[in-house]
C-alpha cells in the first residue's frame, strides 16, 4: 500500500495480470469496543487511495474480509 504503519502487517496481496490487478486483503479488525477505530478509519481511507492509484493503469477485482456484520447473528462472542 506503500504506507508503513500498515504495511507491515502483510494484510494486502495482489497479481498483476495483463488485463487487471487482483486484490485481496484482510482488513483491520475494530472488535466489539471499536478500540481501534481510528487506525481502522485511517487504514479505510489509506486503501481506497491505494485502490484508485492501481486503478489508473488497470481495472481491479478487489476481494476482502472487511471484518463488519450487519447482524449480531452475524457475529460469536464467548
Amino acid at each position: 500500500m506503500g504506507v508503513l504503519d500498515h504495511d507491515v502487517e502483510g494484510r494486502i496481496q495482489y497479481a498483476k495480470f495483463e488485463n487487471f490487478y487482483l486484490v485481496n486483503v484482510y482488513v483491520p479488525n475494530s472488535g466489539q469496543q471499536l478500540n481501534p477505530l481510528d487506525y481502522r478509519r485511517q487504514w479505510d481511507a489509506d486503501f481506497l487511495s491505494y485502490l484508485k492509484n492501481l486503478e489508473k493503469t488497470k481495472p481491479i477485482i478487489a476481494f476482502e474480509d472487511s471484518n463488519v456484520t450487519l447482524l449480531r447473528l452475524g457475529s460469536f462472542v464467548l
